[in-house]
């Protein structure tokens, strides 16, 4: 990933990971025979939260790779970020390398309208709801 594990810092693992798992994974994934690459972005240092400058590193990163790999990609991102242009110019620039982007709605029970990645019009927004259709407060 972007984020060093370097000491005392750590990498916070788990969530995104796991979220990608959800498709890839080799038992019940839908995708079994996906290829899961994990890029962390979160570290210990920062309380689990990450800047927008190590999101949209990773996001970068992330399309180089599949680009050197010449592998088809997804980007899947369970975070939301600030409301910044730099997002939205990241998630169109993989768009035209032919990767889409799969963005939580945030995770914070407010309007995706003002997350990113989610707000980008060609993201694929996705969230949670309860059995009445409310927000999940995950959402």
């Amino acid at each position: 990933g972007v984020i060093p594990d370097t000491p005392p810092c750590t990498v916070e693992t788990g969530h995104g990971t796991h979220v990608a798992s959800t498709v890839g994974g080799s038992t019940f994934g839908v995708a079994k025979g996906a290829t899961i690459v994990a890029v962390q972005v979160f570290s210990s240092c920062t309380g689990g939260k990450g800047a927008d400058s190590d999101t949209l590193a990773g996001m970068e990163w992330s399309v180089n790779d599949a680009s050197a790999r010449g592998v088809p990609a997804v980007l899947q991102m369970s975070l939301g970020g600030a409301p910044i242009a730099a997002y939205t110019q990241m998630v169109e620039w993989a768009f035209s390398r032919g990767i889409l982007t799969i963005a939580a709605a945030g995770n914070d029970d407010v309007d995706a309208c003002g997350v990113m990645p989610a707000a980008v019009p060609i993201a694929v927004t996705v969230a949670s709801t309860t059995s009445t259709v409310d927000t999940d407060y995950k959402s």
